[in-house]
């Protein structure tokens, strides 16, 4: 398929095509003025990118740093001589109550090293544009895309440290409530329980891939778990869990510490369907604040790593356009080319469906009649 996003005017033949979008765009025009106005009772700044102040704490650590960050991709670029990291190795970071803002690595973002369905026990390869991915689980089955929920809070403590310049560790101190609470998951008995489990599907579950991460980046085909070791601290007479100790893989420590990672909505973590974290992950890594992405069905399968059939794939992904679930972000399934467009909620995306709108062929007067056509008559018989 051509890498260039095809104007909806080929896409002829869409039922109720132009009504549908004519309603997403009021939808994201609203959208837009509740942020408008959220902006103004905070003093009327509105940030100039959607990652806001903790960006600017990103561009501030880059500077001391010797570097910038791209402002596509939020990613570090070298400037000049590099100056000495504000952030020293220690042997335990302890990551404190203060809140930091959800952040998701670039590298799981755009390649499905999570799995999406429970009890996954199969391994997955993949390969895209020559990065190579090979996902082993263990017994207890491949870590889900939930359990990443896990690996996102440390890596969002980790890159907050960072920006403050803190001293930060690969292994990572945690109490399991604060765990619990960010993540959007219950606090009862059972959702400790189900913490433990998500520690040993991460630890179990090996990848071997060629992603790069780190600055400067390094390409290499490298084994690791997801972490590398957990450990668990338990109060009381009841043995109730308290505190986590995390081991970061390197690969994971080292995108952080680079700071290759994305802000993401704190209702990501509400979301309980598999499908659409992932959706929401890729519309954030690709559609971002340019407001428009269009991508094939059969791509978009692979890049969410489901191994559905495609015709239930189809539906779901339809089924989550319908809901209008994904934060940030609204999903138009077009079934003439079998493709998926994303749309931002911001102004971006407002303008992309005005122009999508412009190209939409107008429709054919109704009540059109057919000429009659006069037949010859014979004469002399």
């Amino acid at each position: 398929m051509s890498s260039e996003p095809k104007q909806l005017s080929d896409l002829l033949g869409e039922p109720g095509l132009e009504a549908k979008l004519e309603a997403l765009g009021k939808a994201v025009a609203q959208d837009a003025a509740v942020r408008q106005a959220t902006l103004e009772q905070n003093g009327g700044r509105a940030p100039k990118r959607q990652e806001g102040p903790a960006e600017r704490a990103a561009q501030t650590q880059a500077r001391n740093q010797g570097k910038a960050l791209n402002g596509s991709s939020g990613q570090a670029v070298e400037l000049g001589s590099p100056a000495p990291a504000l952030t020293q190795q220690i042997d335990l970071f302890i990551a404190t109550g203060r809140a930091a803002a959800p952040k998701d690595e670039l590298a799981t973002m755009e390649h499905p090293v999570y799995a999406i369905e429970d009890g996954d026990q199969r391994i997955m390869t993949y390969e895209h544009n020559g990065v190579t991915l090979e996902v082993t689980p263990s017994v207890k089955g491949r870590a889900t895309i939930h359990d990443k929920d896990i690996v996102l809070t440390c890596v969002s403590k980790v890159v907050d440290a960072v920006n403050r310049g803190e001293p930060v560790s690969r292994t990572v101190s945690i109490k399991a409530h604060d765990v619990l609470t960010f993540t959007n998951r219950s606090t009862s008995g059972r959702g400790y329980e189900l913490l433990e489990q998500a520690l040993e599907r991460l630890a179990g579950t090996r990848i071997k891939t060629s992603i790069a991460t780190g600055k400067p980046a390094r390409r290499r085909t490298k084994g690791f778990g997801l972490i590398d070791a957990w450990e668990t601290i338990t109060r009381g007479p009841n043995n109730r869990l308290e505190e986590l100790r995390i081991t970061l893989s390197e690969f994971t420590f080292d995108a952080a510490m680079a700071l290759e990672v994305l802000s993401i909505d704190q209702d990501y973590f509400k979301l309980r369907k598999a499908t659409e974290k992932r959706l929401y992950e890729l519309a954030r890594k690709h559609c971002g604040d340019q407001g428009r992405w269009k991508v094939g069905l059969e791509l978009l399968q692979k890049k969410v790593g489901s191994r559905q059939p495609l015709f239930k794939f189809r539906a779901a992904v339809r089924s989550i356009g319908e809901e209008g679930s994904l934060p940030g972000y609204h999903l138009v399934f077009l079934h003439t080319d079998d493709s998926v467009v994303f749309y931002g909620r911001s102004a971006a995306g407002l303008a992309a469906m005005e122009s999508d709108l412009v190209t939409l062929p107008k429709p054919k007067a109704e009540g059109s009649r057919r000429k009659s056509v006069r037949r010859p008559t014979t004469k002399g018989i």
